[in-house]
């Protein structure tokens, strides 16, 4: 018999299969992402009561089946809830984001324990009250590493040159960061980056989430926040759907849903 497997984990997204069964994705702290089926979730007050939601700490008992890339969910346990996310719809549109965009950056059981962490870390930051922009910045940034597809922030991604003070960068996705105003080849899509903006994103990078909010801008911020999402863009395949509602809970948002 196949052995049971416990590991804390998040609820990334869930969706109903068959009557009363759930599909659940998990992104765990032991084994990575994990798709499982929870058989009568829907009516299981003993096995998965108030469990298989978003923005509350589970551990979750599985069982791999030799016969399927789904595990088969046995129980989860609740552990904690972050309850700022049922409260605030900033903080519920950011904490959205965090998990489709893990689940988006995550495949199969590969970095799980410190993509979970990074998750984790995340949502407790938003839900102890923390600036959403510069969190989710950090956050960015510290999943494309965890994923293979760390930016080039602090020196030039072509000729390893350090930016001076002042210096123009240049955002090239093609080569995964940026430039000096040299090494930008001729006819080559590029974004310009304020220097000011450069140093931001790389100490974001290379900074605990927790120090995300020191001695931000928000003139910066905004510019920070186009250039991430064209990094996440890049290596995300299809939209990131929350992305739409996080930009409408702004309160300067012409599409606000306040």
């Amino acid at each position: 018999m196949p052995r049971e497997l416990a590991t804390s984990a998040l609820v990334l997204r869930t969706r109903p299969y068959g009557e009363s069964d759930r599909i659940v994705t998990l992104i765990t702290e032991q084994h990575g992402k994990v798709t499982g089926i929870a058989k009568g979730a829907k009516n299981s007050r003993r096995r998965f009561a108030g469990s298989l939601e978003p923005f509350v700490l589970i551990r979750a008992v599985f069982r791999q089946r030799t016969t399927s890339d789904l595990v088969f969910l046995l129980r989860c346990e609740l552990e904690g809830t972050l309850r700022a996310f049922t409260r605030d719809l900033d903080c519920f549109a950011a904490g959205s984001y965090v998990l489709e965009l893990t689940d988006r950056m995550v495949f199969g059981r590969e970095s799980g324990h410190e993509v979970y962490r990074l998750a984790l870390d995340a949502l407790t930051l938003l839900d102890a009250g923390a600036p959403a922009d510069p969190v989710l910045r950090a956050f960015e940034l510290h999943l494309l590493a965890a994923s293979g597809y760390a930016p080039a922030l602090d020196r030039c991604r072509a000729c390893g040159r350090a930016a001076e003070r002042e210096d123009l960068r240049y955002l090239t996705l093609e080569r995964g960061g940026l430039v000096c105003r040299r090494c930008v080849r001729v006819d080559e899509p590029v974004r310009p980056v304020a220097a000011a903006t450069a140093r931001e994103l790389a100490r974001l990078a290379r900074s605990p989430l927790a120090e995300a909010a020191a001695g931000t801008d928000a003139t910066i911020l905004r510019e920070a926040a186009a250039v991430t999402a064209q990094l996440v863009a890049a290596v995300t395949s299809g939209p990131v759907h929350s992305l739409g509602l996080l930009g409408r809970t702004r309160v300067d948002s012409p599409e606000g849903v306040r």
